[in-house]
């Protein structure tokens, strides 16, 4: 994890334990700023895991102020995913399995 992301990975992480409180587990860094090889222009990967959760868009939707004020405010682009913890430790989904692999936790 390059040192120019770390705040931004903190700020987050700061924020979703306020947003969700315990029901927040876990935040993830992976893709190409997890495995090292990212340009300029990468986007900033993050899983977030939370205990559960209903719908997908309406975690979106609770997260997007935070989101978008560390893009506008650090002149980057975060993508968050989210995953139930549950999913998280047992899915044998591809992507999570990938990211499994190469993540960095927060």
């Amino acid at each position: 994890m390059s040192k120019e992301i770390k705040p931004i990975l903190e700020e987050l992480k700061k924020g979703l334990e306020q947003i969700y409180g315990a029901q927040f587990k876990k935040a993830y860094l992976f893709g190409s700023r997890a495995r090292g090889d990212y340009t300029e222009d990468s986007d900033i990967d993050v899983l977030i895991v939370l205990g559960d959760f209903g719908k997908y868009g309406e975690e979106l939707r609770r997260t997007s102020e935070l989101v978008g004020g560390l893009c506008l405010e650090h002149g980057v682009t975060v993508s968050v995913i989210f995953s139930r913890e549950k999913e998280w430790k047992h899915d044998k989904l591809p992507l999570l399995m990938n990211i499994r692999a190469e993540s960095i936790a927060v």
